[in-house]
């Protein structure tokens, strides 16, 4: 039998996709198709025009998009996740642990 907090974590896991939520991507899109547009910001952090800008300002970015959370991806996570964790899992999983000595350690391979 599963605790309630567990059970709770798992009903907001099967209804988060159905929660109304901040579209970040599609927000800079329209922002950047708004020839009247300002807060946009460069690759450092200065002001630019709506056509080149990559990114908001805080500001202008909760005015335009709202200031919810955007909703979560599972593909996305897991896409990074097997991207840059399991390898680093695997690699570290290879190294040789157990001689007792830390030298010992480095030197056996």
């Amino acid at each position: 039998m599963h605790p309630v907090p567990a059970r709770i974590l798992l009903l907001l896991l099967f209804f988060s996709p159905l929660v109304a939520a901040a579209n970040f991507a599609q927000c800079l899109q329209d922002f950047r198709n708004d020839p009247n547009g300002i807060g946009g910001v460069d690759s450092r952090g200065q002001p630019a025009s709506s056509a080149s800008a990559v990114g908001l300002t805080y500001g202008a970015c909760t005015a335009r998009c709202g200031s919810d959370a955007e909703s979560f991806s599972w593909r996305e996570f897991t896409q990074s996740f097997s991207l840059w964790l399991l390898p680093w899992l695997v690699l570290i999983s290879q190294l040789p642990f157990g001689s007792g000595h830390r030298v010992d350690d480095l030197l056996s391979g």
